[in-house]
């Protein structure tokens, strides 16, 4: 209990430090912002203004984040994901949107009641907000797909499954299955095919179980047994009969009369949810896939500036990354120049900035660096929780003591508390080479 008090775990730890600046009695932490207080109603109000401004201020290491972006063309989707709900059980990969608009990919399987917000199942999404078909020309005329890229497959009969790429260079088709091989080690609910069958990994860590023979249906209650026969029961254990003639017996729940319980877990499945798909690709959506992404038509109403990539006398469109703050530094790190001032060949982005969109002239994926809207607190940087803390305790001092000395006082700590933490994130990050000044240019 008492490490757990020692970190920033959440929110309302952030804000009790800065109610601690100003001398005013803590948020009882089990209820946070809901506690019925001025000072829990103070602090709800401005936490989220404050944790944006001061990202926005500074690109933070652990705010700092990659996407691959594809222009616009004419099969562009729209990656759209669902309120959660505590009532589904999402998948890994399955990607949904809390109630503030913040976007959350799971993390773990059978993942049910597990509010984004206050568990540790989810990890915020900050990968791409359009899918592309997926096309075997790129596989073909390029190095593949990257990893975090997003496709989606359709047989043309209006329905669809969204894939994430788990390895750069992939050139698979997301939806042909990967053999079975016995030196790899499959995780539950990835799939393979074996012998022209495809089967499910019930389990994790499932290495040189062969689906030929380890593979047993689950029982059926209408299915007479002979002695020896094999099941899986509902409790993914596999049961052996007993006697011949067993039929309407629940292996679960017979207590030993007709099954024996062999205490292993069955490793495959041969009914699941979802397609046939290739191990180097993580099904995120689809028709039958748990409720949480699905993909809608991108409506963009031409020209915001542009065209689409088939327009070759126009700028091409990049939608932006999910939970995008603003533009990260992609620059190199110093010395990337040559001496006094020499032309280093650096590329300069074209980017033009237009609400959710971006334009340029490329016509290939970009590799864009962006600071998130990031709001998981245990992954923050402490220093930088203390700076947010000042300031929050700044920003409602007024109104919860109306006093102008611990006001102020508060302001210095907050001076002091976020220049270390801006001098620690320069120091992690590493310079940026700033930008070649073309007079200096022009006399070399």
């Amino acid at each position: 209990m008492l490490a757990a008090m020692a970190r920033f775990l959440f929110p309302v730890n952030i804000a009790n430090r800065g109610l601690q600046h100003i001398g005013q009695d803590r948020i009882d932490e089990s209820l946070g912002f809901t506690e019925p207080s001025k000072p829990a109603r103070e602090c709800a109000f401005v936490y989220d203004k404050l944790r944006r401004a001061e990202l926005q201020e500074n690109a933070w290491r652990f705010a700092l984040k990659k996407a691959i972006l594809r222009p616009i063309i004419s099969t562009t989707l729209k990656l759209t994901p669902t309120l959660w709900s505590s009532t589904t059980t999402y998948f890994v990969g399955s990607i949904v949107t809390d109630q503030y608009g913040t976007i959350w990919i799971s993390n773990t399987t059978d993942n049910l009641n597990n509010d984004p917000l206050n568990s540790f199942a989810w990890d915020q999404y900050f990968g791409p907000m359009t899918v592309s078909l997926w096309d075997s020309t790129t596989t073909s005329t390029s190095p593949g797909y990257m990893t975090g890229e997003l496709v989606y497959t359709t047989p043309g009969d209006g329905t669809n499954r969204v894939y994430l790429s788990l390895v750069d260079g992939n050139t698979d088709n997301p939806a042909t299955a990967t053999a079975w091989d016995a030196t790899v080690t499959y995780f539950k609910n990835q799939v393979i095919t074996r012998s022209a069958v495809a089967y499910m990994s019930r389990i994790d860590n499932n290495l040189n179980q062969d689906p030929l023979t380890t593979f047993f249906a689950e029982w059926t209650s209408g299915t007479t047994y002979a002695a020896g026969n094999k099941v899986t029961g509902s409790d993914g254990v596999i049961y052996t009969s007993i006697g011949s003639g067993n039929v309407g017996h629940d292996p679960t729940t017979d207590g030993g009369a007709n099954w024996t319980s062999t205490g292993v877990l069955s490793p495959w499945d041969s009914t699941f949810v979802g397609g046939t798909g290739s191990i180097k690709w993580l099904q995120v959506g689809g028709t039958e896939f748990p409720s949480g992404v699905t993909v809608t038509t991108l409506n963009i109403v031409w020209p915001i500036g542009p065209g689409p990539l088939s327009t070759t006398f126009t700028r091409n469109v990049f939608r932006l990354p999910a939970n995008f703050l603003r533009k990260a530094p992609s620059d190199p790190k110093a010395g990337a120049y040559s001496f006094l001032g020499a032309p280093g060949n650096l590329a300069v982005d074209d980017w033009e900035f237009w609400d959710q969109y971006f334009t340029s002239w490329c016509s290939t994926p970009i590799i864009m660096a962006f600071v998130a809207d990031f709001v998981d607190v245990v992954r923050m940087d402490d220093m930088f929780c203390e700076g947010l803390g000042a300031r929050i305790g700044l920003e409602v001092c007024e109104s919860l003591t109306q006093s102008t000395a611990k006001k102020q006082a508060c302001a210095s700590e907050y001076l002091r508390s976020i220049s270390i933490a801006k001098r620690q994130n320069a120091i992690l990050i590493g310079a940026i080479m700033p930008p070649l000044d073309d007079y200096i240019a022009c006399r070399v």
